[in-house]
């Protein structure tokens, strides 16, 4: 008997996804090597939140689990799918470097950046990328680690602006934090106008 290569029902595909989530590797090679075709790994959706194997196992920093999916993917679709495979959004617009990033799982964001070209500029539904969702909830070795490998430096910004496409293409992590802080200096200064004119 051959692998199952139909489209999987809803309650297979939360099986996948839940030992992805428990980072269960012996299960999923398990299931993909005598049970289900490796190709149908990148079709599985939680129920929910339409997120991935991907995103469970990234959330919660199984690496070897990570390295598995995306091996398995890799071997079995070609490159394009692959990469649509590593930045798939789920229901709020996070991808699986959106979720190992607010959780602080550098091994998963590096092996995701560096070996995957995952891409850390997407925008979720509330307009953050994989930078912001770092630095927002204090994640300072994954927010360093960007900082350096896509060269974001909020306060020297000013001259690679005006440089080119990629500067301000890298530069996109920090856009609303600084638009934040100016908008909220501006505020202030309004203010303080205001009071002083009152007088």
């Amino acid at each position: 008997m051959g692998l199952h290569t139909e489209p999987l029902e809803q309650e297979d595909q939360d099986t996948i996804i839940l030992d992805a989530r428990a980072g269960d590797l012996d299960s999923l090679k398990d299931i993909f090597s005598s049970l289900i075709s490796p190709k149908l790994l990148s079709t599985c959706r939680e129920s929910e939140s339409d997120s991935t194997a991907l995103h469970m196992a990234a959330a919660n920093g199984h690496i070897e689990t990570v390295r598995y999916i995306l091996e398995t993917v890799s071997s079995a679709n070609s490159a394009e799918d692959l990469q649509a495979f590593i930045n798939e959004v789920n229901k709020t617009g996070n991808t699986a470097l959106h979720w190992a990033s607010l959780n602080g799982k550098l091994d998963v964001v590096k092996l995701l950046c560096d070996e995957y070209e995952a891409d850390p500029f997407i925008r979720n539904k509330f307009g953050h990328d994989a930078i912001f969702e770092a630095e927002n909830s204090g994640k300072e070795e994954v927010e360093t680690y960007f900082l350096k490998k896509y060269n974001v430096e909020p306060e020297d910004d000013e001259d690679a602006q005006t440089e080119g496409k990629d500067a301000v293409q890298i530069t996109k992590g920090t856009e609303i934090e600084q638009v934040t802080k100016e908008a909220t200096e501006a505020l202030r200064e309004e203010t303080e106008k205001l009071n002083i004119n009152k007088h």
